[in-house]
Order: C-alpha cells, then structure tokens, then sequence
C-alpha cells in the first residue's frame, strides 16, 4: 500500500490550536497501538499486531506530534475494510476520530464499499462519517470450562490443512467474500495452522495464542457437508484451558444454534455499517476475521 503523511485542518482545542496529523503506522507505534486495544479490552496481541504491521494496514493520528490514536484500513480491491480503530481517551471529541477515518477512507478510494462493525456506542460517529448501518454481528465467547466439556466427534469427515490446497481455498472465499483476501488469509493461516483446516467447499482459520484465541474467518459454499466439522476440529486443536471467541453476521441462524447448543454466550454485538456500494452477500461467511472492531 501507499504511505501516508496528511495534515487535516488545525482542531481547536482549549483557546489553542493543534494539528491533527495521520500517517502510515511504524515498527515503533506497536507497544502504543496496543496498549490502545488493551485498554478496550480486545485481546490484540503482540503478536496480532506484528502480523497487521507486515500488512501494512495500519495507521497514526498525532496531534502536535503526539500519537494519539490507531485504525487499520485492509484493502480487498472491490471491498475495504477499517477497523483496530481507537482514540486515546484524553483526544476524543476534538476531530482526531474523524481524521483517522477521513484518512482511510482515502486509502481505500477504490473500493466500491467499504464497512467497519462499529460498537453499538460509536454508530452515531460513523453515522455522521457517511456509513449507513447494514446490519449486526454477534460476538461469542467460549469459556474454559465450557471448552473442555464440549464433545468433539468429528467423525468420517475429509478435514483437512488448509494448505492442502491453498490456490483453491483463495479462490472459493474471493468467490464467497467478493474480494480478494489472500494476503490477510495467508498470515491468519501461519498465525495458527494447528487450527487451520479447510474441507471440499469450505475452510476455517483462526488466530491468537495462549489462553485466548479467535476462530474466523469460517466460509463455506452452499451445499457444504462438512461445515460443522471445521468448527470442531479447529476447537479439537486449540488447547481445552483456552478462551474461544467467534464474530458471526447476524442472522446466521444455523451457526448461532450450533454455538448456543455447544455452551457458547452472546457477549456483545456490533452494527455493520458500509460507507459507499451495497457489501456483498455474506450468507455463507459463517465467522468473520478479527480485528474488525471500531
């Protein structure tokens, strides 16, 4: 992707008058990027944001010089994505939210559509951005004791790695997502390839580490006899003292009863929201890919 170093008009804050400025995010912004996520309590790792850097995804608002908040705008040709979006608490209210957005908005100029699943508390703020909402997600979340009472019977079904054949995996989520994904795909399938498994017309990949870790994206075409079984083989291989958590486009009625009858809760929920074109038809995303929260 292209850098990026914009000036946006001063802010007014307290009778002065500060600059808010957005550049591409460095090697050196990491350790400030994700304190921002921790202090949401999002779960962002080290290592989470090391992969979104190789991306080059990410970027930094400053005021006077001082980083003030984060956001990472992916690019999928036809469609884009802005999410990791945080303002340091001390900076909100003051424009530093809307340069950010403003600024990947820019980046992702030639996407037809670009969405972000925004907090129920931060709609109103995209609302006044240009992005009209489009729908919910449902966040899920497994405990650890829920996880090791959960029985796995993944039976005859032809699971594979996902590596196993790569080019066709890419191929059936462009055709699924209607973008092309493949470099995100590639670094959630190193992320944890012991959870990364694709049957005939679908996958499932995952990322995270330790005790929390998030599964998604989960796609699969119509027709697909062994969606199920992805789901709990990638739960098969993640360590049982571990935290799930899962974020499913609503309604995915047949993924939410599958979650509810293996012990999984509704946490919270996000409102999709698309600044430009109509986003795709999603019928067959049963999760999505992490990051995606503003």
């Amino acid at each position: 992707m292209k850098g990026l170093n914009r000036t946006w008009p001063p802010v007014e804050r307290a009778m002065t008058e500060e600059t808010v400025t957005v550049r591409s995010m460095t090697a050196g912004d990491l350790e400030f990027a994700q304190a921002l996520t921790d202090g949401e309590g999002w779960g962002n790792s080290a290592r989470d944001w090391k992969r979104l850097h190789s991306l080059d995804v990410g970027l930094i608002a400053e005021v006077e010089g001082v980083a003030a908040g984060i956001c990472t705008a992916n690019d999928y040709g036809e469609l884009g994505n802005i999410g990791n979006f945080v303002v340091a608490p001390t900076q909100r209210d003051h424009g530093t939210g809307r340069a950010l957005v403003e600024a990947a908005l820019e980046r992702l100029a030639e996407c037809r559509a670009v969405r972000v699943h925004a907090l129920m508390s931060s709609a109103g703020f995209y609302r006044a951005c240009g992005f009209v909402a489009e729908g919910m997600s449902t966040h899920f979340r497994l405990s650890p004791e829920m996880h090791e009472l959960v029985p796995f019977e993944v039976g005859d079904a032809e699971v594979e790695s996902a590596r196993s054949d790569w080019d066709e995996l890419l191929a059936l989520d462009a055709r699924q997502f209607g973008g092309d994904r493949s470099r995100l795909l590639n670094t959630l399938a190193d992320a944890v390839p012991e959870a990364a498994f694709a049957v005939e017309g679908g996958y499932i990949l995952a990322k995270g580490e330790d005790t929390l870790y998030e599964l998604g994206p989960w796609v699969v075409e119509s027709g697909c006899q062994g969606w199920q079984r992805l789901l709990e083989a990638a739960m098969a291989a993640l360590p049982r003292g571990a935290t799930l958590e899962i974020l499913v486009p609503s309604p995915n009625f047949r993924v939410t009863s599958l979650l509810e009858t293996q012990g999984w809760e509704a946490v919270d929920y996000t409102v999709v929201m698309v600044h430009g074109e109509e986003w795709s038809d999603e019928s067959n995303i049963c999760a999505r890919a992490g990051g995606d929260k503003g």
